[in-house]
């Protein structure tokens, strides 16, 4: 089971995201904070798993709050603000989800953790709490785009290959990141994924990841553990890790 502390100076905000959060079966919110403060007297003695945090609340940010963390708690910043991300990340967090949150993105937040807190997966069958429903199906491939057909008979949407920043697994799941546009998590393997992207275009840096190469803008060091992908027309950046960094300098035009 994760535990999980919300610290949220609106109510609203606090109940949206607790509610989303109990429909994950292996997590549990153990606490709420309307401030800086209220989360540092929670945090005296007991140790989350994951502290949700905002960052603009009343008389100070949730930057200020990343002290006083435990050291095996982890840190996801949950905020309207699409310009604090690359603060977010030098300070340690694992992860920025903008408002207003919706599930198919906080399940791969949830996905993360579980990589983190892997005694915490939840049993065979529980696909990081997304059920079956929520995933879209990939109907239609061809030379230069994919076709999704959308949950709940929500229509189609073709996506042309040339549009997508990266993809990324968890479990039998995908989550697929494209330009202009919220991610979609279609059922369907990232090997799936490898046989039908243009291989001179896209490349597999890590056991979870493809990326698109000529979509890359930039790349940002943030630790020995941690580097920053930024995306053409992407707004949040993609973190990868050392080995995934490596990899990535290697595909990459020198």
């Amino acid at each position: 089971m994760i535990t999980a502390l919300l610290v949220d100076d609106e109510p609203r905000a606090i109940d949206r995201l607790a509610a989303l959060l109990e429909t994950f079966p292996g997590v549990e919110v153990i606490g709420t904070a309307r401030d800086v403060g209220d989360a540092e007297r929670f945090l005296v003695g007991r140790t989350p798993d994951v502290v949700f945090l905002d960052i603009n609340m009343p008389g100070r940010l949730g930057f200020d709050l990343v002290a006083s963390v435990p050291a095996t708690s982890r840190v996801v910043f949950v905020t309207a603000h699409e310009d604090r991300a690359v603060d977010a990340f030098r300070s340690g967090a694992i992860d920025y989800v903008l408002k207003p949150v919706d599930r198919d993105r906080l399940a791969i937040t949830i996905g993360r953790l579980e990589a983190q807190f892997p005694a915490a997966r939840p049993a065979a069958g529980g696909e990081a709490g997304l059920p079956s429903e929520d995933a879209h199906d990939a109907t239609g491939d061809t030379a230069d785009a994919v076709t999704f057909s959308l949950a709940g008979g929500r229509g189609v949407e073709t996506v042309p290959y040339a549009d997508i920043a990266w993809v990324e697994a968890f479990r039998n799941y995908t989550r697929v990141q494209a330009r202009h546009h919220k991610p979609w998590i279609i059922r369907r393997t990232l090997s799936e994924w490898e046989s039908i992207l243009p291989p001179g275009a896209f490349g597999r840096i890590s056991r979870s990841l493809v990326v698109q190469l000529p979509a890359i803008r930039s790349m940002q060091w943030q630790s020995r553990d941690q580097t920053l992908i930024f995306f053409r027309e992407v707004v949040a950046p993609l973190p990868i890790g050392r080995a995934a960094t490596t990899r990535l300098k290697e595909l990459l035009p020198k």
